[in-house]
């Protein structure tokens, strides 16, 4: 007489084999479980914001204001940021030293080379709001002082300048793309100007006062140079001097050829 095996046996009997459905489920269920890891850690890391997590790879042309006129450019705030902020999220990429170049006092800055965002890569400088008595001290204390060109020198800080140093509010951005611009790029990017003043040369200077935003951009080599400061600081420390540029250029124009400069 045959044996009859129980169904409900036969079906708790282990499996040794899995169908390509239930891989596909399980590959499923680990893409999502890949796609909460973000917002995992940033449940379980409050210190760290989450407009960090935001602008990681914020392009150069998102540059926020918010209703109080504080920006937000490159991942900083306008004001509101300190070098201490900024080196939090470049590390050892981002030097800070003392700058001076010919012509010019001595300034606390720092730079990264390696800056990117969104596709774009580029340098990236940090002007600060140290007070001129704390730079002449830093500058006179420095262990090391570098040449780096016939126009500029830098000095490195002593450890406990560093740390100084670090407190002081970010003022300024400047923006030094790897990559050629045209016009048509500039525009989609940043939208039209809001006043185009002429340059030396082939170079152009366009002005966004409502972001605190500066491009001087040479149309024969495709070259551009970004600024960004806080908005209370826009007329002085980027309006006023690129006028005042542009009429010196007007006026040696307007002499006779023999007593232009050369």
């Amino acid at each position: 007489m045959p044996e009859h095996t129980d169904p409900r046996l036969a079906s708790s009997a282990p499996m040794t084999t899995r169908s390509p459905l239930l891989w596909a489920l399980l590959a499923g269920v680990a893409v999502l479980a890949a796609a909460f890891v973000p917002v995992v850690r940033q449940m379980l890391d409050p210190e760290r914001p989450v407009a960090a997590l935001r602008n990681e790879l914020a392009a150069p042309w998102q540059i926020e204001r918010s209703p109080e006129g504080e920006l937000r450019a490159f991942g900083l705030r306008l004001p509101g940021s300190t070098l201490a902020d900024a080196v939090h999220r470049w590390g050892d990429d981002l030097q800070v030293a003392v700058i001076a170049s010919r012509g010019q006092g001595a300034a606390l800055e720092a730079f990264t080379d390696r800056w990117a965002g969104a596709g774009v890569t580029g340098k990236l400088v940090l002007a600060t709001d140290a007070q001129s008595a704390a730079v002449t001290r830093w500058q006179d204390r420095s262990p090391r002082r570098e040449t780096l060109s016939a126009q500029a020198q830098r000095w490195h800080l002593l450890a406990d300048d560093h740390v100084e140093a670090l407190r002081s509010g970010v003022v300024g951005l400047t923006f030094l793309p790897a990559s050629r611009m045209d016009a048509a790029t500039l525009q989609a990017r940043f939208g039209y100007p809001a006043e185009v003043v002429p340059g030396k040369g082939s170079t152009r200077h366009w002005l966004y006062p409502d972001r605190g935003l500066a491009i001087a951009w040479d149309e024969a080599s495709g070259k551009a140079v970004l600024q960004v400061v806080v908005l209370a600081e826009f007329d002085s420390r980027l309006r006023t001097p690129v006028l005042a540029a542009a009429a010196g250029l007007e006026a040696t124009a307007a002499l006779p050829a023999a007593d232009r400069p050369r």
